[in-house]
């Protein structure tokens, strides 16, 4: 069984947050807006493997993904190595366990369809790195999921003169739901099923 990371009560009711070990990639099953291009000799990351025998640095990366892919916003990828990864669009300034790993980028035609012909750049990358920081959240094992439990009475009383004799409570299992990528997402649909605004 995994431990219980997090519990909220609320009257009668009780949630147990848990880490989800059967989370899937998100990459692999939800629709995005950003296409994460990768390369690293260990690891397969993001939706495209590039190989490091068609390319020389990363500005040639960039480069390509501009004039043959049309990306229109576009973002680094970096990854930190050290006891498990970690991914992000920021540089995580150790020259030993970090680097460089990939872009993440939205061509012409998807951010017309999903923005508008007037796309605004700064949203669409605020939009890319949380679909990164989703990512992130698979890398490092923060995924979770939860189950509700709720007091229930029994009663048993004498079938002759209804009088009472026996009285015992148990919880009882009412609900339970997966695959929340970050424990605020978590907690808070946690929340929201114990009745907690």
């Amino acid at each position: 069984m995994t431990e219980i990371v997090e519990e909220i009560r609320n009257g009668d009711k009780r949630a147990e947050i848990l880490y989800d070990e059967h989370a899937e990639d998100p990459r692999s099953w939800y629709d995005h807006i950003g296409k994460m291009v990768c390369m690293h000799k260990s690891y397969k990351l993001g939706d495209e493997q590039l190989s490091s025998n068609d390319f020389d640095c990363w500005e040639q990366v960039g480069n390509y993904l501009t004039e043959e892919r049309d990306a229109k916003v576009i973002l680094p990828l970096y990854l930190y190595d050290h006891s498990g990864i970690t991914m992000s669009t920021r540089s995580f300034n150790d020259r030993w366990d970090s680097g460089m790993v990939g872009f993440i980028y939205v061509d012409r035609a998807t951010c017309v369809k999903e923005f508008g012909e007037n796309f605004d750049t700064a949203k669409i990358e605020k939009e890319l790195k949380d679909e990164v920081e989703e990512y992130d959240n698979y890398l490092t094992g923060q995924v979770y999921w939860f189950r509700v439990f709720e007091k229930e009475e029994y009663v048993e009383t004498c079938p002759h003169c209804n009088e009472i004799i026996r009285k015992e409570e148990e919880e009882v299992e009412i609900d339970s739901c997966g695959g929340f990528y970050g424990i605020d997402r978590a907690r808070e649909a946690a929340k929201e099923e114990l009745g907690i605004c």
